[in-house]
């Protein structure tokens, strides 16, 4: 006989336990990263959090990826300055509280004690993500592509309260494939205009990109698939005429639904 008995789930209890240590994990993996940005510059460090803060100050040049966006530059600086006494205090003062995930500590530098920070679960975890992703983005793992960007962008909005920055004005990114099933056998007869007035009215106050899976359909059956990218679509309103549709070919999906089937549909 075999059983199983659940005795709870973990994960709430952890939120509230782990969220010091999300916290200090994560400026851990900035700490790492910018002292690695000055050993590359060349310059001298002590590894004291206050000797690299004023290393900050001299400008060091960071990573391409990096340096090319001073947006991103600017406030990766602006979360390591407000995030290092935050974490001296959780380590060293234990002047903080935990509840439901989130997390509120104030900085107590040189026996100063500063006002209360409360960093939400959701924003822990925004933190926490963004820190690993251009990490990983810096060392090849994952490719920063325009729609990656664009999350990036609004996410550090979302961390505006921590580095202090103004907004970056990024909407919330919205990036599906639309599937289009067509009776014409040419798939670049799609009206993709049409396509982009549809998204805006179901999705606004987004920014929208889409991929195009367009799906032609001959006696009530599904007989050829295509998939055509962004980047086709983006600032090309003549697109359709300039590309081979069988460079874009791919095999049917495997959820087709039998009442799109029968005539134009976009879904």
């Amino acid at each position: 006989m075999r059983g199983n008995i659940v005795l709870g789930d973990w994960r709430p209890a952890f939120l509230t336990a782990g969220a010091p240590l999300v916290l200090v994990a994560t400026f851990k993996l900035l700490d790492m990263f910018i002292e690695w940005v000055l050993e590359e510059n060349a310059f001298q460090s002590t590894y004291g959090f206050q000797h690299k803060l004023r290393q900050l100050n001299r400008l060091p040049i960071f990573p391409v990826l990096v340096e090319s966006r001073p947006w991103l530059r600017d406030r990766l600086v602006g979360l390591y300055r407000s995030l290092e006494p935050l974490r001296g205090t959780i380590v060293h003062d234990r002047r903080f509280t935990v509840s439901d995930g989130a997390i509120r500590v104030s900085s107590s530098k040189g026996n100063i004690v500063g006002p209360q920070i409360e960093v939400g679960r959701a924003e822990l975890r925004k933190l926490a993500l963004t820190v690993v992703s251009i990490l990983r983005y810096v060392g090849g793992t994952w490719c920063l592509d325009q729609y990656r960007e664009k999350v990036l962008r609004h996410d550090l909005d979302s961390l505006a309260s921590l580095h202090g920055l103004p907004s970056l004005g990024q909407r919330q990114p919205f990036y599906p494939t639309v599937r289009y099933f067509s009776l014409d056998a040419d798939p670049r007869s799609i009206d993709t205009p049409a396509i982009r007035i549809d998204l805006a009215k179901h999705f606004p106050n987004t920014d929208r990109m889409f991929d195009l899976r367009v799906l032609t359909v001959k006696g009530g059956a599904v007989v050829d698939a295509f998939l055509f990218p962004w980047a086709l679509l983006e600032n090309d309103p003549k697109w359709s005429g300039s590309i081979n549709p069988e460079a874009y070919r791919v095999p049917f999906p495997n959820d087709i639904k039998p009442q799109h089937v029968h005539g134009h549909d976009a879904c």
